[in-house]
């Protein structure tokens, strides 16, 4: 297993971005907007990018293929909230001691309060590693937890656990950040505003699983938690099929459901069509692809692996959403 001390991988990431300031601690890694990588030949590679938000926050993105476990040593120097979605691999935080640290799979959505000036987390190598987070100052915590009837208890458990995971299927917890997800994170300001309505959506349901009792769901909270697993699952078959034909009433079939309460859910829940979002999967999952080919495909091939049959209307769509063609992403590595 690699080990990496503070003073050590903040400076390759930072020789490796554009942020030109240094980290002085994981709040700075945490909390400014900067691209960057760290790169070893025998422990892999992870990329790192953080957009600011409107609000006082940051959406982190993290992507890592690993050839061995690495654990980073990570100090901060004032408390730090995050919440955030494990889409693939494994990592457990810990204060020193990895045993006493609670280890986490993938999917699930995580909520972390980082109390002390030192903690480690360790990244398992098994799978792909990918998580996007959304993180803020303890101040900020502080005027979201006033908002909250049982603000007191909330803290309090944030407080005793050191990580809470929560079933993607959860509040929508998942299919919101999905969501998140294939949002350009640009200055574009209607992405910003859109960012920002579902960050505020994903911290307003975070806080309510936080405050609801441990005894579990009753009623009309049980009937919102049926239909928001049945979206996630939808969500997922969707997002694991992009290279294939998808279609509102071939999902619905898939699902048992009928194609108007599929369509209602994508509305109401996600505030977008069923074709709208599906479009924007296949676009960010090219993104992707072009900016992590290591398989080496042409603009042609990952056409075909997100599921579109002409080049010309996946070059259309991928310009008017990322203002860039294919081409120039793969040439570049934007």
């Amino acid at each position: 297993m690699r080990r990496l001390q503070w003073a050590e991988y903040s400076k390759v990431l930072r020789d490796n971005t554009l942020h030109q300031e240094r980290f002085e601690s994981a709040n700075d890694l945490f909390l400014s907007e900067y691209r960057g990588f760290f790169e070893e030949p025998g422990l892999g590679r992870i990329d790192v990018s953080s957009v600011r938000g409107i609000g006082h926050y940051t959406i982190k993105k993290t992507r890592a293929l690993l050839k061995d476990e690495v654990e980073f040593e990570m100090k901060i120097d004032e408390p730090l909230f995050t919440v955030g979605f494990l889409y693939s691999g494994s990592f457990v935080f810990h204060g020193g001691d990895v045993s006493e640290g609670r280890r986490v799979d993938a999917p699930s959505v995580v909520v972390y309060r980082q109390n002390d000036h030192i903690s480690y987390q360790r990244i398992y190598c098994e799978q792909p590693y990918e998580t996007l987070n959304i993180s803020f100052n303890d101040q900020v915590l502080q005027r979201i937890l006033q908002k909250f009837e049982n603000s007191g208890g909330v803290a309090k458990r944030l407080n005793e656990e050191s990580m809470i995971a929560i079933r993607p299927e959860d509040e929508y917890l998942g299919a919101y950040f999905d969501k998140l997800n294939i949002i350009p994170l640009d200055q574009d300001v209607n992405n910003l505003f859109l960012a920002e309505s579902l960050v505020l959506k994903i911290l307003n349901k975070t806080m309510l699983f936080l405050e609801r009792p441990s005894s579990g769901l009753l009623g009309e909270q049980e009937r919102e938690s049926r239909t928001s697993s049945a979206l996630f699952e939808v969500l997922a078959y969707m997002r694991e099929n992009l290279h294939k034909p998808i279609s509102l009433t071939r999902v619905a079939e898939q699902f048992g459901v009928s194609s108007r309460w599929l369509q209602r859910r994508f509305k109401e829940d996600l505030q977008s069509s069923f074709s709208d979002y599906l479009r924007d999967m296949r676009l960010q999952r090219a993104y992707d692809l072009l900016t992590n080919n290591e398989q080496e495909l042409s603009v042609r091939e990952v056409c075909l692996e997100v599921g579109y049959t002409s080049s010309q209307t996946f070059s259309s769509n991928f310009r008017k959403r990322f203002n860039v063609s294919p081409k120039q992403v793969m040439s570049v590595g934007l």
